[in-house]
């Protein structure tokens, strides 16, 4: 996220989108409550789900930072790489290597894969945007 020429409400969802993601690592997803969120992050808890209605949202935001940092490194990583084998396998593994520290985390939510009206869902409505991002990427890459 670019670091100039933020504005205070943008600095204050970015520490509530990283202290979420702290709290959901250490403690896990399902017992972590907004309450706990806004009083990690320094703000009130209405200020927390100002910018956030939802845990839900939190890994909605989530999702979306993974993919603009996965896009920013394997753009970088990609450069020079011609063979489809070597360029498929650097797109995999630099999404792992974005993901390692997450995987607990991850595996709260797979929970949450076959329940087509909830927001963390991936492949769910509401991330039909960020997949069809991911999808073009991989088109448009590979």
């Amino acid at each position: 996220m670019r670091t100039a020429n933020r504005s205070a409400g943008e600095k204050t969802k970015e520490v509530i989108l990283q202290t979420a993601l702290e709290l959901f690592r250490d403690r896990g997803f399902e017992v972590t409550t907004m309450r706990d969120i806004a009083k990690a992050a320094k703000v009130a808890t209405g200020a927390a789900y100002y910018y956030f209605p939802s845990k839900e949202a939190i890994v909605a935001a989530y999702y979306d930072q993974v993919q603009r940092s996965h896009a920013e490194k394997v753009r970088e990583e990609l450069k020079g790489k011609a063979e489809l084998r070597e360029r498929l396998g650097t797109v995999v593994h630099s999404k792992l290597e974005i993901l390692k520290d997450d995987r607990k985390f991850l595996g709260a939510l797979f929970r949450y894969t076959g329940d087509p009206d909830i927001l963390c869902r991936y492949l769910g409505k509401a991330r039909s945007r960020s997949a069809a991002r991911a999808s073009r990427f991989f088109r448009k890459r590979l």
